[in-house]
């Protein structure tokens, strides 16, 4: 398992890291560049960004498999979001606690008000209409006042000035209802961001834990060891000891501001959240400021498809309890289909309306986040010889066996989520049903073609290499 310096050490061993010494704007031009070498799938180091005193990395995790070597697979075949996705359950099944020291590495410089100046970062403005320069890469850390319990999640964080950000929340995040609880004790609420941690705690920090669960804890699996965290220094509030930078604030819950970012699905989102003033700002010797390029890039999408993970498994759950009769299920989180989920169910088929019944019932369904209809914009159902997840037969199923207007269910003025930002006024959208199952008197003409036996056959009894 490696730390944040460790990991880019070794990706600096392997060659993987481009490294740019000329000075460069980190208005447009720093996003520019690092856009290119993503495109190139490498790791990007900024020796010199303008007005600022790090150095800024990126594009660590824009190959998957990068993930997997972060992590200490050691498996034969490819690292794939499969192999992801059991990591984090193992994870969440034999969490282990963080352990408390007295000091670590990013305590070595301390810097407090009046001399902080989040200037000194070297943080990007990504897009010609985003709000400012955001913050990407920092796990966010803050106590629930109702439990007393630490939550941490990966948020956007706008710079406004040399002592004042904007840490938003989404709807879907933890962060949005501990923002309500503080705001309604009328109590000051610290806020932590900690820059530069390890993988596993950037990962789990992504991710979606069981309710309850601390995601220090859920690190703390992926490495079979402890988080080693230390305490800030304006608060009671936890960071991890080997982080880069950590900047403490506390928030103004007087003060709000909206705020645009272009995202990982290709479109702009807006988000309003309370100012954060920043009070104290620790690192690192020499420390190295990381940031995830935003919108639709590789590093983002590969990052952000943790979050997907306990999306998808909580439609599927939803909708297996929900509908009894689904043979086999997929939810698809891709940013190629925006921002919602879609859905693919296969069934048994027995009768014609049955598909119908299925998609009326599914959109009904609510899952332990959100009711259904609010995140799954498209449902469709196939039958049983269909692959739901193979995108490719799905979409064979929908433009080979649909002939008649009826297969197709139109649902308006559904409430959605805010992240989809197509919604018109009320947060109303539309939503999709597809019965592609072959109708049942069309069966024995809509036949596919088989090759008897094919899957008992081994290629390499056939030829050697």
């Amino acid at each position: 398992m490696h730390s944040f310096r460790s990991f880019l050490q070794h990706l600096d061993e392997e060659g993987q890291v481009d490294r740019i010494t000329v000075e460069v704007d980190p208005i447009y031009e720093l996003a520019g560049v690092a856009s290119l070498i993503e495109a190139q799938q490498r790791t990007y180091w900024f020796e010199q960004v303008q007005d600022a005193r790090f150095p800024h990395v990126g594009g660590i995790f824009n190959q998957f498999e990068h993930i997997g070597t972060a992590l200490g697979y050691a498996g034969t075949e490819p690292f794939t979001h499969q192999c992801l996705e059991d990591a984090m359950e193992r994870a969440k099944s034999h969490p282990i606690a963080p352990e408390t020291v007295a000091t670590g590495p990013v305590k070595d410089v301390t810097i407090q008000s009046p001399d902080v100046n989040l200037g000194d970062l070297p943080v990007p403005s990504f897009f010609e209409l985003d709000s400012g320069p955001f913050i990407t890469a920092a796990v966010g850390v803050t106590r629930d006042p109702a439990t007393g319990r630490l939550n941490v999640g990966v948020y956007r964080t706008l710079i406004l000035e040399r002592n004042r950000m904007v840490v938003n929340a989404s709807s879907m995040s933890d962060l949005r209802r501990i923002y309500e609880r503080w705001e309604e004790a009328g109590a000051p609420m610290p806020i932590a961001l900690a820059i530069g941690v390890s993988p596993a705690l950037l990962l789990a920090a992504a991710g979606k834990p069981a309710p309850g669960q601390c995601e220090f804890d859920v690190a703390g699996g992926f490495l079979q060891v402890p988080i080693e965290l230390v305490k800030c220094e304006d608060s009671d509030l936890m960071v991890p000891a080997d982080a880069e930078f950590v900047i403490e604030g506390t928030v103004d819950f007087s003060t709000r501001l909206e705020n645009n970012l272009g995202e990982f699905a290709g479109q702009y989102g807006p988000e309003s959240a309370p100012v954060t003033t920043v009070n104290t700002i620790t690192h690192r010797q020499s420390p190295i400021y990381h940031s995830i390029m935003a919108g639709r890039s590789p590093e983002h999408n590969n990052i952000g498809g943790v979050a997907g993970f306990g999306i998808m498994r909580s439609i599927t759950a939803a909708l297996k309890s929900a509908i009894p009769e689904i043979k086999n299920i997929h939810a698809y989180i891709d940013p190629g289909l925006g921002t919602l989920a879609h859905v693919v169910i296969s069934i048994d088929k027995q009768a014609n309306e049955q598909p119908g019944k299925i998609i009326e019932q599914a959109f009904a369904a609510s899952s332990d986040m959100f009711p259904i209809s609010m995140i799954v914009k498209r449902i469709v159902v196939v039958d049983e010889d269909i692959d739901v997840e193979d995108k490719a037969e799905v979409e064979w199923a929908i433009w080979t066996r649909v002939a008649d207007a009826k297969k197709y269910c139109v649902i308006p003025d559904v409430r959605t989520a805010e992240f989809e930002r197509a919604a018109k006024p009320g947060m109303k959208s539309v939503r999709i049903g597809i019965d592609a199952t072959m109708d049942l008197e069309d069966a024995d003409k809509l036949v596919r073609p088989i090759i008897p036996g094919v899957s008992a056959l081994r290629i390499e009894d056939y030829i050697a290499r």
